[in-house]
């Protein structure tokens, strides 16, 4: 029932009971009848305590005289009542009146009142010269109750009247009797008045809680003030944040390796924390504060052994045979939850007792404990578009599905964490590239109507990427980041740099063979667009939903593939002409794609693509446009970001750890390995096929390096060290021009920490 329903129900039924208290119309109230005092015959009913007379439970009209009649002959069915019993019961010694005229008038009422007819009788037998019998069979109602309709209701005598009628019509029915009878009848009007009294109280206080729930609902949460607490250059967001009520621990990338820092809640000045290794990742303190759960790790997406570390400072220990990342502590402290692969597993502090608990359909990421520690919450990528969402499971693994199933929410979610309380559940919520502070209210309230959808609380204009520690209630700890890039052309030697299409707030750019015309992708929407490389002549290629990415021109500079994405929908290869016009897309509907390029001849394309229901990993696809065929290379499963060479012999690729750089010989058919790194970015050609240029984004410069083909030898071509030294915060190698210069993605921002304080009501 919907609460307008339910409103004009009780508005009914207030009405209702009103009506019935002011007219003191009680007679629907149902009593317990004597067996003696109500009879059945045909389909009449009488009741001898109230006088009525019903044929299938509606009233009949009937005088007194024809019901006294009745009365008598009912009480001997069969059997012959004699004119001279019906004149005393009728009229009493000394009435003086035409009993022969008045008893046939009121026997012919009675007739007529139950449909008999003299001549035919059903009911009343005239016997001549003797008197009358009743002919029908006589039942006693046990334990009946007369519901007589309301339309046709007589007009009622005083209770003392009734029963005095009562008494004259029916012999056995002794003062006694009639006494109990009358307060029987007083005790249940009495009882129906506090019924009536009682119902009034409950919908008037029912519709006043009603008005209140539905008109005053509990406040939507909301942001008080934003307090910067670090002023760093160097803050790693994948380090997450962790406190201690008041310290907060981070990471600071240092060129090849990452210290452990420490800062007060109230902001200050940071400092270097001893570590017991080179590079420790610091994940959760204990519920009791005596250990902190670490990981020790070489590169940043490494499967890391866990161990714990005293806060005081010590050895730390290894839990047992635990290997993975993002670990959690349970509320009691007895159990730790961490992710390796596709599966959540549990252990003890003591390393005993792993067990995995549950196995997802995608990679999962940052669980967490609801403050019972009856639920977990985590980050599970989606498969179809790249973005993640938060899923549920109960603390043994079962019920597992995600909370944001419909509704309102943001395309990407990550990051959730209760509150201390456990009243809010808080996360970050993506579009594109802007992540905003979201909450959802998990407690209910029953006097106050809540708001369970969830709610944005920030609104820019920096990216927040939210960690909530339990200890701080309704305060927040959140990465903020705001930046903006632009692409610079620079030569190796002198490390000159020319600032190539500017102020266009580009993601991601890629320059054309000629280094004439640049296609770049736009900050917010991801729309795709083309322009000369001073900024002149720009024209949009894409409009939103579709969020482009990964752009590349053919080598004759005519035609354009990139990979495209629309809300809800898997990553599709689009061609385009350079000039603009209508897109075609490239993938059969069950296919997803990363990321593709052009055969020299521009007749073919190699993409990095998988089957969406049968094969999870990534394969190297050759596809004929003219033919539409599919070849996938030997071999190449688990391989992205492949790049045809300019004399169509090789493809080079990434493995998908981003670790390795590999070279598939279509004339020796097979692969084999040319580089390796710590984070490798996507390979480019030089013009001429004998080198291949790659970028290790965690090098302690982002350094750009080149392998030749003919030794295998890796050089270093440049590094980004000097400009990494002022404002900006990362170098991205975008590609190589025919002189040899490099095409570079600077990205000037800087990543800190900020505290929230909610109001969350």
């Amino acid at each position: 029932m919907s609460i307008h329903e339910l409103g004009s129900f009780l508005t009914a039924a207030l009405r209702g009971i009103v009506r019935r208290i002011h007219s003191g119309d009680l007679s629907r109230v149902e009593h317990g009848v004597d067996p003696k005092l109500a009879l059945r015959f045909g389909l009449y009913e009488v009741d001898l305590l109230q006088g009525v007379l019903s044929r299938q439970g509606v009233r009949l009209k009937i005088q007194e005289q024809p019901f006294r009649i009745l009365t008598l002959l009912l009480q001997r069915p069969g059997e012959i009542v004699t004119r001279e019993e019906l004149q005393q019961s009728l009229w009493p010694e000394g009435t003086h009146v035409n009993f022969d005229g008045s008893l046939n008038a009121a026997l012919k009422k009675l007739r007529a009142a139950i449909q008999d007819d003299a001549e035919n009788p059903r009911f009343i037998e005239t016997v001549p010269r003797q008197g009358y019998r009743f002919l029908a069979p006589v039942h006693s109602v046990n334990g009946s109750a007369n519901s007589i309709s309301p339309w046709t209701s007589v007009p009622s005598e005083s209770s003392e009247e009734s029963i005095e009628v009562r008494m004259r019509l029916n012999p056995e029915f002794s003062p006694e009797r009639a006494a109990e009878l009358y307060r029987e009848r007083k005790m249940a009007e009495h009882a129906a008045r506090w019924i009536d009294f009682s119902l009034l109280s409950c919908a008037i206080a029912f519709g006043s809680w009603l008005l209140f729930f539905i008109v005053y609902p509990i406040p939507r949460p909301s942001v008080q003030r934003m307090t910067r607490i670090t002023n760093a250059g160097g803050i790693d967001e994948w380090g997450g944040i962790v406190s201690d009520g008041t310290r907060i621990f981070f990471l600071e990338h240092d060129g090849g390796h990452w210290n452990l820092m420490q800062t007060s809640v109230e902001g200050g000045n940071a400092e270097k924390m001893p570590a017991p290794f080179e590079n420790t990742r610091l994940f959760a303190l204990s519920p009791d504060h005596s250990q902190f759960l670490i990981g020790r790790f070489t590169r940043r997406d490494d499967e890391m052994p866990l161990w714990l570390w005293p806060v005081q400072g010590g050895e730390p220990r290894r839990i047992g045979e635990a290997v993975g990342h993002d670990p959690a502590w349970s509320p009691d402290g007895s159990q730790i939850i961490y992710v390796r692969g596709r599966s959540l597993y549990t252990i003890r502090p003591d390393g005993t007792q792993l067990r995995e608990l549950a196995h997802g359909p995608r990679l999962p990421h940052f669980p967490a404990w609801s403050p019972d520690g009856e639920t977990i919450r985590f980050n599970m990528d989606k498969r179809e578009d790249g973005t993640q969402a938060v899923w549920e499971m109960a603390a043994d693994g079962s019920g597992l599905h995600p909370i944001l199933a419909s509704g309102r929410q943001p395309a990407s979610q990550s990051a959730g964490e209760w509150t201390a309380d456990g009243r809010y559940f808080l996360f970050s919520g993506c579009e594109n590239y802007d992540c905003n502070l979201w909450g959802i209210r998990e407690a209910w309230n029953w006097f106050r109507r809540s708001h369970h959808d969830p709610v944005q609380l920030t609104h820019g204009p920096d990216s927040l990427h939210v960690a909530i520690p339990a200890e701080t209630g309704s305060r927040v700890f959140a990465f903020s980041f705001r930046s903006n890039r632009e692409l610079q052309k620079i030569e190796p030697p002198s490390q000159h740099a020319d600032t190539l299409i500017p102020n266009a707030n580009a993601e991601l750019a890629s320059v054309s063979p000629d280094g004439q015309l640049a296609l770049y992708t736009d900050r917010p929407d991801g729309s795709l667009w083309r322009s000369s490389i001073d900024g002149a002549q720009r024209l949009r290629l894409t409009k939103p939903p579709l969020v482009a990415s990964a752009p590349h021109w053919s080598r004759d500079g005519k035609q354009i593939l990139f990979t495209g994405a629309r809300p809800g929908s898997m990553h599709q290869i689009y061609f385009l002409s350079a000039d603009g016009g209508a897109m075609r897309a490239v993938l059969p509907e069950s296919r997803e794609a990363s990321d593709a390029d052009w055969s020299p001849d521009g007749t073919q394309i190699v993409v990095s693509m998988r089957e969406q229901k049968t094969q999870p990993k990534f394969g190297i696809y050759l596809f004929k446009s003219s033919t539409g065929e599919w070849t996938l290379l030997p071999e190449s499963r688990g391989l992205v970001a492949p790049r045809w060479s300019p004399n169509g012999r090789y493809v080079a690729a990434l493995d998908e750890t981003n670790h390795r750089l590999l070279l598939y010989d279509f004339q020796m058919e097979k692969w084999s390995e040319m580089a390796e790194g710590g984070l490798l970015g996507a390979p480019y050609w030089t013009s001429g096929s004998a080198a291949i240029y790659f970028q290790d984004q965690l090098d302690s410069q982002q350094a750009i390096y080149r392998v030749q083909l003919a030794n295998r030898q890796v050089q270093r071509v440049f590094g980004c060290g000097q400009i990494l030294h002022s404002s900006p915060a990362h170098c991205i190698f975008s590609g190589v021009a025919r002189d040899g210069s490099v095409y570079v993605m600077v990205e000037r921002g800087l990543t800190d920490i900020y505290a929230l304080d909610l109001d969350l009501p």
